[in-house]
């Protein structure tokens, strides 16, 4: 099919991502089918197998398009976590950027509500074939792995150990659910929606929890000590 055939590419592409977002969340993976989806966009689902190939190739192209706009909202703070733990900063510069990493994400989740919180929920939260994507990129797993490092520092162990990562997947569960459950968080608290005063609220209450907890953390491991690593013991001969 010539490329004529589909006139402004980048605008027909970027239709297809937006209905393919709307629709993977709404109904899921397998439920949606590319008919809809193009019949979604406008187009015809040739236009779709023109882009895509496929179903799954659309899906993967909504995911990077989500992980592409995610690090460019989390990138700076994400480079400035890493750049402290290279450096063996102190507790408190590790308990700020850790803070830094929420409030960002924060941010973020805010901005993508709708169809990207609803197709991100779904993607975290069902086993679908094609789906699962997220928890495998790259990108993500350097997101994350940010977080349980400050978490893994601070409390003295290792990053792989079990316990840095219940640590760090409890802290930042107490920020995801107002996204991953919205509807159930903005009934309890009687809001229409998470609006700037509300964000605010969450972000300060978040920071404050985690920043807490990370300290006591730090008394746990013994406190006093720079954020940095712990020096491997030698084994006896």
């Amino acid at each position: 099919m010539a490329e004529a055939s589909y006139p402004r590419g980048n605008e027909t592409r970027a239709r297809l991502i937006a209905a393919g977002i709307a629709l993977f969340g709404q109904r899921g993976f397998d439920a949606a089918s590319t008919r809809e989806i193009a019949t979604a966009a406008s187009l015809n689902t040739p236009a779709l197998q023109y882009y895509f190939n496929n179903k799954e190739g659309l899906y993967e192209a909504c995911a990077e398009h989500i992980v592409a706009r995610g690090w460019e909202s989390m990138k700076g703070v994400i480079v400035a976590a890493e750049g402290l733990l290279a450096a063996g900063a102190d507790d408190e510069a590790l308990i700020d950027a850790f803070c830094d990493i929420q409030g960002t994400l924060a941010d973020f989740l805010n901005e993508s509500s709708g169809d990207w919180l609803l197709w991100m929920t779904r993607e975290q939260t069902t086993s679908e074939p094609g789906t699962g994507f997220l928890l495998n990129h790259p990108t993500i797993k350097r997101i994350m792995r940010a977080s349980r490092a400050i978490v893994a520092r601070l409390l003295g162990r290792s990053v792989r150990d079990p316990e840095s990562g219940v640590r760090e997947m409890t802290l930042n569960g107490q920020l995801l659910r107002f996204y991953m459950m919205r509807g159930r968080s903005l009934h309890l608290l009687g809001w229409k929606d998470i609006d700037a005063a509300g964000l605010a609220l969450l972000k300060r209450v978040v920071r404050q929890h985690s920043a807490a907890a990370l300290r006591a953390m730090v008394a746990e491991r013994g406190g006093g000590r720079s954020g940095a690593p712990p020096v491997a013991k030698k084994r006896p001969v």
